[in-house]
């Protein structure tokens, strides 16, 4: 799920003024910081604490949360969150309750991590444009998400559209068996890609061991750029981040926030594994929520 949301950051659809940031608010903890070796200087505590403040005015090109992020490999501008669960959680808890700043940023995806009813990233969910929920493709895994059924029907009646992103498995379900049966379409299938997912940790294209693959990383040397766009986790993200962008310029102009919704409420204790992303174009605001179903299943290659 993170790596996903990395590649849909790196991804976004290019437009003037907007400058897309991976913010990490998984309550669990953050991958960005470890993967690319930074410290913590900025991020999402200094985000946290900056969304206490009043609103300031802003002007057309300014985006508060450059001020929080770090840059890492790729070009990504991520605001990365500590790898320990209590220095995540009440910063988590606080940009919840003044979600303001993920809107102000444009075009912002937000790792969230697992939700549970009531909790932060609910919230941060109900917040979005559009939500994500990253699965395998696995009978437990699928049914895990349907008997979820309740958060994905309070997003949709919240005006929330959710699509789910499936992690090829060897098992293959037609996308009509797999909507039918978690009630959220299939927005996207996301190949297994080592090579893409170490691109995303900062790891760089590795050449592999055969012939072939010692002349393409020659090549490519030779070039003096990387093979990025052909990579097949970034081709998917592309795609996705496209549709996604999509409602993020359906939100009415001018508006910086939903009406507070009711919150989440469901039977089961096992909830999808979400990434927040607020991602409308200039002047408008507005976010996405990419989401995981059950342990293991929110990676996205």
């Amino acid at each position: 799920m993170t790596t996903l949301a990395a590649a849909l950051a790196m991804c976004w659809p290019p437009s003037p003024l907007c400058v897309p940031v991976m913010v990490e608010a998984d309550a669990s903890g953050g991958d960005m910081r470890l993967w690319h070796r930074r410290g913590g200087e900025r991020g999402l505590g200094t985000l946290a604490a900056a969304s206490r403040r009043p609103h300031p005015a802003q002007g057309a090109g300014d985006n508060p949360l450059l001020e929080h992020s770090e840059e890492v490999a790729g070009g990504l501008h991520v605001v990365t969150a500590p790898s320990a669960p209590h220095q995540c959680t009440a910063a988590v808890e606080e940009l919840a309750q003044h979600p303001w700043l993920l809107r102000a940023g444009r075009a912002a995806v937000v790792d969230v991590g697992r939700i549970s009813p009531r909790s932060a990233g609910a919230r941060l969910l109900l917040c979005s444009d559009a939500v994500v929920v990253v699965v395998r493709e696995d009978p437990a895994q699928l049914a895990r998400l349907a008997a979820s059924s309740a958060v994905v029907s309070a997003l949709e009646e919240a005006g929330v559209p959710v699509g789910v992103a499936l992690v090829e498995g060897p098992r293959r379900f037609a996308d009509r068996e797999v909507a039918e049966q978690t009630q959220a379409p299939v927005w996207a299938r996301l190949p297994q890609d080592p090579a893409g997912a170490a691109f995303v940790r900062g790891e760089g294209v590795r050449a592999g061991s055969g012939v072939w693959a010692r002349l393409r990383e020659w090549a490519r040397e030779r070039r003096g750029e990387a093979e990025v766009e052909g990579l097949a986790l970034m081709r998917t993200a592309r795609d996705l981040a496209e549709r996604v962008e999509a409602y993020g310029r359906r939100t009415p102009s001018g508006t910086n926030a939903r009406p507070a919704p009711s919150p989440i409420e469901a039977p089961a204790p096992r909830y999808p594994q979400p990434t927040a992303t607020a991602a409308p174009p200039p002047p408008r605001t507005g976010s996405l929520a990419v989401t995981g179903a059950g342990a293991g299943a929110g990676r996205a290659a």
